[in-house]
């Protein structure tokens, strides 16, 4: 009865956090990523595996992400470019980019890091070879997103590409029913979905 209990306790928790992530989307904030985000669980299933392989490779690229929250991604991409590379990172909790930037100096890695949202991305246009958002598409107010899109559009190159990752159970979970149609209909070009249990990567370019 104590096991039951708990369980119905903590699923009611989720699908009440779940409402209020739809209803309400914003960043989770940064002490609560240090424990759903930055954890071995976390790292070993919802990593950046998948939106590598969906990138391909990123030696001497420039490389940006919305969203840095504790810089797990943005290492991972800061590894990826190597040496000749460059990458550069946002969020809008000045605690989540000097997290991040105390992780990537800690492991003799450096990144550009500002405090800044989706829809006012502090970098030249044309100047990012790929734009990566992960866990982040969800938290950004509908009303906001074609504009954010827009950003991204902006800052991409003519060959540039968007990387979208989406797992559940974040409560700002959007499934690809919701997001490959949102994305289509704001002039996007679906590359390529790679999907695996709660976890899928979507790769898009600006139509035009």
């Amino acid at each position: 009865m104590g096991w039951a209990l708990a369980v119905a306790v903590l699923a009611a928790g989720w699908f009440g956090l779940r409402a209020w992530g739809q209803i309400r989307p914003a960043p989770m904030p940064a002490r609560w990523e240090r424990l759903f985000l930055n954890n071995p669980v976390r790292r070993r299933w919802f990593g950046p595996r998948q939106l590598l392989a969906a990138f391909g490779p990123l030696t001497g690229l420039s490389v940006a992400e919305i969203g840095v929250g504790t810089g797990v991604i943005l290492e991972a991409l800061a590894q990826a470019v190597g040496p000749s590379g460059k990458v550069w990172g946002v969020d809008v909790q000045p605690a989540a980019v000097a997290e991040t930037g105390r992780r990537l100096t800690a492991r003799g890695l450096s990144a550009s890091l500002a405090v800044a949202d989706a829809t006012q991305l502090p970098w030249a246009d044309r100047s990012m070879d790929r734009v990566a958002m992960v866990a982040v598409f969800g938290e950004i107010p509908p009303a906001q997103r074609a504009q954010a899109l827009a950003e991204v559009r902006r800052v991409l190159a003519p060959s540039g590409r968007l990387g979208i990752t989406e797992f559940w159970p974040d409560p700002h979970y959007q499934p690809p029913s919701r997001l490959l149609p949102q994305l289509r209909s704001l002039g996007w070009r679906i590359l390529a979905v790679r999907q695996s249990p709660l976890i899928y990567t979507v790769v898009a370019e600006p139509m035009d």
